[in-house]
């Protein structure tokens, strides 16, 4: 069945980012969110979660294309092209779009902790998610994070690592067990 809209890149920004935007995040976290929702385990409420159960107010249109957006980035996933960020990921700060984009990826994490923190996935987990937790700005009083958020070029270093461990996360949590 052929989908009846097509993905609008413009449309959604303007809404996310715009006032009328009261209980989602903005293009970059939303983003983020539903990285996350597509390459980690199943996690059936995403959609309330995203708009703080108010996803009733947000314009139809818009839930479409929030539901459009992440169809299309679980079918670059399965189909190995990985996630296309919708910004520029050069800028490796915390006050950025990348760090925007990484609070809603936490997020989305940290509504389905148990299913991504499962024990046999928990070592590798920490090391593919770590650059995200550095750049969402969270553990703020944790001195490594710190160390790393005052080494730019680290943190250029591990923005660029972000696409690929989003494939890595994709396939721990999409593969069956050999």
């Amino acid at each position: 069945m052929e989908n009846m809209s097509a993905l609008d890149l413009d449309l959604l920004a303007e809404y996310l980012d715009g006032d009328q935007n009261e209980h989602g995040l903005d293009f970059a976290a939303t983003h983020g969110f539903l990285s996350a929702i597509a390459v980690g385990p199943l996690f059936k409420q995403w959609l309330e979660e995203l708009f703080d159960q108010k996803q009733q107010s947000v314009p139809k249109n818009i839930i479409e294309q929030v539901k459009l957006w992440l169809d299309d980035i679980r079918q670059n996933l399965a189909n190995e092209e990985g996630i296309d960020f919708p910004f520029e990921v050069e800028e490796a700060d915390v006050d950025s779009s990348l760090g925007d984009w990484s609070v809603g990826f936490v997020d989305a994490m940290f509504l389905n902790e148990e299913a991504w923190f499962a024990p046999e996935f928990e070592e590798q987990l920490i090391d593919l998610t770590l650059p995200m937790m550095v750049f969402s700005g969270i553990d703020e009083e944790d001195p490594q994070m710190e160390s790393f958020r005052r080494n730019g070029q680290l943190m250029d270093e591990i923005a660029e690592e972000i696409p690929n461990n989003l494939n890595e996360l994709y396939l721990m949590y999409h593969t069956p067990n050999a």
